[in-house]
């Protein structure tokens, strides 16, 4: 069958398992997504900014058009296309799901680039809802 238990594929899934398990990848990944954490907190200072979900290395930022009453932006005013609009000309490729900022970057990133992904992320945000 073309789409399951293919061998080729089988064997590199099997060689990747084994060179995380023999590279730690798991462990530095877990310092990765507190670092990530961390980094996410000053995004509660945003005055547009109602809620922040992560798991693991994903993470969702919330905008609203209220903090205190947790008001979200009418669809109509598409913040959150605004939003990845504003950081894709500083190179940045985030994705939207309706006033929610998906975050969601390659396992194998360092923490300087987590650093400009938040970052941008938040300049982006701030430009946007200011």
């Amino acid at each position: 069958h073309t789409y399951t238990g293919n061998p080729l594929a089988c064997r590199a899934a099997i060689a990747n398992l084994e060179l995380f398990k023999k590279t730690g990848f798991f462990r530095r990944l877990n310092e990765k997504i507190d670092y990530m954490s961390s980094g996410l907190e000053r995004f509660k200072g945003l005055e547009h900014v109602g809620d922040i979900r992560q798991m693991g290395m994903m993470a969702g930022i919330e905008l609203v058009e209220d903090k205190l009453k947790k008001t979200p932006y009418d669809w109509e005013d598409k913040i959150g296309i605004k939003v990845i609009n504003e950081a894709r000309k500083s190179g940045l490729m985030l994705r939207p799901l309706g006033n929610v900022i998906v975050l969601m970057p390659q396992l194998g990133i360092s923490r300087e680039e987590i650093d400009r992904m938040l970052d941008v992320t938040y300049k982006s945000i701030e430009k946007v809802t200011a």
